[in-house]
């Protein structure tokens, strides 16, 4: 702050210099916005390095994945899309396996007619075990109530598949 005094030689009012202690907030404000700048750049780091490792891991995953769908004649999707879809935890499939499985279950096994010609058609068995492979590979806790789910549905040797379609 700076004060006036009407002391001068000729009569005009001078300005007198400010007490050192008058600028700290120049150097309070300088140091907060720096600490403020590091603290978004470690934020920023922090975040991008557990990304790196997440897209690791779903890459690795949906390689795998990708290997066990070929292996039972799935035709395997691509691994770019697994990884956006199910990143590296399953996305929502590992939300609740049951649930999901027995909405797309239900929602695939209809003839295609809508109101009372609806009827059910078996479900293919290689669907089944490419959701399992999924919950195997990206959550593999909840295996044992998937598998109790799958052998609740009752399927037996009329399953139709590609080969007797």
């Amino acid at each position: 702050m700076t004060t006036t005094s009407t002391n001068g030689p000729d009569g005009l009012p001078q300005h007198e210099d400010e007490p050192g202690d008058s600028r700290r907030w120049i150097v309070y404000t300088a140091a907060a916005l720096l600490a403020v700048a590091v603290g978004v750049l470690m934020a920023v780091l922090y975040n991008s390095y557990h990304a790196n490792q997440d897209r690791e891991l779903a890459e690795e995953r949906a390689a795998e994945l990708h290997a066990e769908f070929e292996k039972i004649g799935i035709t395997a999707i691509d691994e770019d899309t697994i990884v956006t879809v199910l990143g590296s935890d399953g996305g929502g499939f590992c939300t609740d396996t049951v649930a999901l499985v027995k909405a797309t279950a239900n929602l695939g096994s209809g003839n295609g007619a809508s109101g009372p010609g609806n009827r059910p058609s078996v479900v293919d068995e290689r669907r089944l075990a490419g959701d399992r492979l999924v919950v195997q590979v990206y959550c593999p806790e909840q295996l044992d109530e998937f598998d109790a789910y799958v052998d609740s549905l009752n399927l037996d040797e009329t399953t139709t598949n590609q080969e007797n379609s």
